[in-house]
C-alpha cells in the first residue's frame, strides 16, 4: 500500500513538474514574440511638392528668345587698326568706336529674330527684333528693326552690299552711323559727324536711298511686327 502511495506521489510530483516546464516554455515564447524588433516606419507619401516646385524652377530659369539673343559686335582695337590702315576712314569722322561686326548672323537674319545691340561707351545694351526685310533689285539687302518696349521712334536700319554695311541707329542716347568694310565696323554719332557726311560717301548703300525701278518683281519687301 505505501509504495502504491508514493509510486503515485512520484507520478503527480512529474507531471506537475512538465506542466510547470510547459508553462515556462510557453511564457518564453510570448516574451521573445513581443521583444521582437518593431518595424521601422517608412514615409512612403511621395514629395510632390519638392518636384513641383523643381520643375516650376527649371521653367523658370529657361532663357527666353531675348536673353539669349547675342550681340551682333563687340569692339575691337584689330578693327581700328585695319581700318586705318586701308584707309577707308572718312576725314570727318570723329569720336568712332571701332567693331568686329557679325556680318553672316545679319545676312541671315529672319523676320521676328532678335539679337543685342550695345553703343560702346554706353551703359547697357538694347533688344532689338527684325520688324522688316528689303532686298533690293541692285542685290542689297536692308534689315529694318525695332526695340520692343521703346517707343516707335526708336530703330535700326542696316544695309548690306557685297562687302560694306551701312546703319543708321536712333537710340535714346542719339543717332548713330554705322559703315563696315568686310566685318571691320566703325561707329559714331551723328551729333560728332559733319553734315554732308552721308553725301560724301556710299549714298547707294543707304536705307533712305531710292530704290530702282524693280524688273520682273525682283523687290522683295517682308514686313512684320
Amino acid at each position: 500500500m505505501k509504495k502504491n502511495i508514493s509510486f503515485l506521489v512520484v507520478v503527480l510530483l512529474v507531471v506537475a513538474g512538465y506542466l510547470v516546464w510547459n508553462t515556462n516554455q510557453a511564457d518564453v515564447q510570448g516574451l521573445t514574440a513581443v521583444s521582437k524588433e518593431p518595424k521601422v516606419a517608412v514615409d512612403t507619401v511621395p514629395h510632390i511638392t519638392n518636384s513641383v516646385e523643381l520643375t516650376e524652377t527649371k521653367q523658370n530659369t529657361t532663357p527666353s528668345v531675348k536673353e539669349t539673343a547675342k550681340d551682333l559686335w563687340k569692339e575691337s582695337k584689330l578693327a581700328q587698326q585695319v581700318l586705318e590702315e586701308s584707309d577707308y576712314l572718312p576725314a570727318d569722322l570723329n569720336a568712332a568706336k571701332y567693331l568686329e561686326l557679325d556680318v553672316n548672323r545679319l545676312k541671315n537674319m529672319a523676320l521676328g529674330d532678335y539679337l543685342k545691340l550695345s553703343m560702346p561707351g554706353v551703359s547697357g545694351n538694347y533688344d532689338a527684333q527684325v520688324s522688316k526685310i528689303e532686298q533690293h533689285s541692285s542685290g542689297n539687302r536692308t534689315v529694318q528693326m525695332n526695340f520692343p518696349g521703346l517707343a516707335q521712334v526708336y530703330n535700326a536700319s542696316f544695309t548690306l552690299g557685297v562687302d560694306t554695311v551701312y546703319g543708321h541707329l536712333t537710340l535714346p542716347t542719339g543717332s548713330y552711323t554705322l559703315e563696315a568694310q568686310g566685318s571691320y565696323a566703325w561707329v559714331a554719332s551723328k551729333a560728332d559727324l559733319a553734315r554732308n557726311h552721308e553725301e560724301k560717301h556710299d549714298q547707294s548703300l543707304s536705307a533712305d536711298a531710292p530704290l530702282k525701278e524693280p524688273e520682273n518683281n525682283d523687290l522683295i519687301s517682308i514686313e512684320g511686327f
